[in-house]
């Protein structure tokens, strides 16, 4: 798959509807596309958009595409998961989400595994709503900010 295609489509989005694009990036990130959700924050910031308002749109646009995506995976996550992983290791993932729980998710969340994975994990494995709903929301706040704070700091210091 070319990701380019993607790319464009992404940076046209904050180009031409700024916050909204970043929205919808956000949306989109927990349900299918292949890129995090900073890249094109900071592009956002760049392009003169306010970072406390990307902060806060992105991660309302992340969270509610990750309520979809929980959605969809718990109603059809089970039977996916077994054509994809094979029982053992789907077992090795429940016990896992079991066990740690919100807290597992929130230190997986800063790893490089695709953020999408993660949340159909969760809907699959049937990690309380609420708690599924925290976890995202912090962890995208935290890892948005660890991105788009140095930026900041660094543009506002004409470092950047």
């Amino acid at each position: 798959m070319d990701l380019t295609f993607f790319q464009s489509f992404f940076m046209n989005l904050v180009e031409k509807y700024g916050l909204f694009g970043i929205f919808i990036i956000g949306f989109s990130e927990p349900i299918f596309q292949p890129f995090p959700t900073e890249i094109f924050m900071i592009a956002g910031i760049a392009l003169g958009l306010d970072w406390k308002l990307v902060m806060i749109v992105g991660a309302l646009g992340t969270t509610i595409g990750s309520i979809i995506t929980y959605y969809l995976a718990s109603k059809y996550g089970e039977k996916l998961a077994y054509k994809l992983f094979d029982e053992k290791k789907y077992a090795k993932g429940e016990k896992f989400f079991k066990k740690y729980g919100i807290w597992g998710f929130l230190i997986i969340s800063f790893t490089p595994l695709p953020f999408e994975i993660m949340c159909w994990v969760c809907g699959s494995f049937e990690m309380p709503f609420k708690n599924y709903l925290f976890a995202v929301f912090i962890s995208r706040v935290i890892k948005h900010g660890i991105f788009i704070i140095p930026f900041v700091l660094g543009y506002d210091l004409n470092i950047l």
